[in-house]
């Protein structure tokens, strides 16, 4: 069944839509994938098995040879990825880096503690921690956002097989998993899903008593909108549940809503409206707002 329905006819105003300057683009431009692996101990990089579990994901690779190495960095080419540029044609490629300086900062980490709703023991594993692996993309922002989240995934999932952190922080979701946890959502679909770099997080609205705000974060690193939604007439799980299929719609089937649609609510026969505007929660994002319409 489709979630989307398309308003016929004239579009209501929405009260802050004037803010938004008439000739604006109201796209997300595509981010650094980023992820940090923490460990109790201080890891090892293991080329030995990196290099067996990569080859597990990936048809043809160009490993770093030995003077492309260094102690604290690992550089991949993954050929079965190629990024057109106007210049030409090159491999996506993804990084391992482990800082010169071991310090955990968890002050970054404060948001991804209060809404990794699936794991109560992140804060306590995290906190048990004092080393950490950087991993990130490079030039890949030109794929198309399927292939690049399938790329990556595969490259995070053999690293964590290979290396075996305690945690796993995703940066553009603000969410921190379970190692296996991670695995088992990456590894779905062939990789190619937004179920571990999508969080759906909670927010109370301190000046009023029982209103609430969530949102999806994490669909606005690969150029896709977010969704944002305040209510009280909803539990939060039930709506909870509906962002996450309105994101993973969005991921399957591209922006296909627009400005004034419509989309299924919770209660049947359920309505809600949809404008495109600037996120009222940090950070500051292009997402679809949901109104109830009222």
């Amino acid at each position: 069944m489709r979630l989307f329905k398309k308003i016929f006819g004239n579009e209501p105003k929405l009260e802050n839509e004037a803010d938004i300057p008439e000739n604006e683009s109201l796209e997300n431009p595509p981010e650094l994938l980023m992820v940090k692996l923490f460990f109790e101990d201080k890891p090892v990089l293991n080329d030995e098995l990196i290099e067996k579990e990569l080859k597990n994901r990936f048809k043809t690779i160009e490993f770093p040879d030995a003077s492309g190495k260094t102690k604290n960095l690992r550089q991949y080419f993954f050929k079965d990825y190629e990024v057109e540029f106007a210049e030409g044609n090159i491999p996506a490629q993804a990084t391992i880096l482990i800082p010169d300086e071991n310090k955990i900062e968890y002050a970054e980490l404060e948001n991804s503690f209060r809404q990794s709703w699936n794991w109560q023991e992140a804060e306590e594993t995290v906190k048990k921690c004092s080393y950490e692996i950087l991993l990130t993309d490079l030039m890949s922002r030109n794929l198309g956002y399927k292939e690049r989240i399938e790329f990556f995934q595969k490259f995070v999932a053999s690293i964590v097989s290979a290396i075996k952190p305690s945690a796993v922080w995703i940066r553009n979701s603000e969410v921190i998993l379970e190692p296996e946890d991670f695995l088992e959502r990456s590894s779905q679909n062939n990789y190619q899903n937004i179920n571990a770099f999508m969080n759906v997080r909670l927010f109370n609205i301190q000046e009023t008593q029982n209103e609430m705000k969530m949102d999806t974060l994490g669909l606005s690193s690969l150029g896709l909108p977010d969704f944002e939604f305040r209510f009280a007439d909803y539990s939060p799980q039930e709506i909870a549940g509906l962002l996450f299929n309105y994101g993973a719609y969005i991921f399957e089937n591209g922006v296909v809503i627009e400005h004034g649609n419509t989309i299924e609510g919770v209660e049947a026969n359920e309505k809600l409206k949809c404008y495109f505007n600037h996120s009222q929660l940090e950070p500051k994002r292009v997402v679809i707002e949901i109104n109830k319409g009222d």
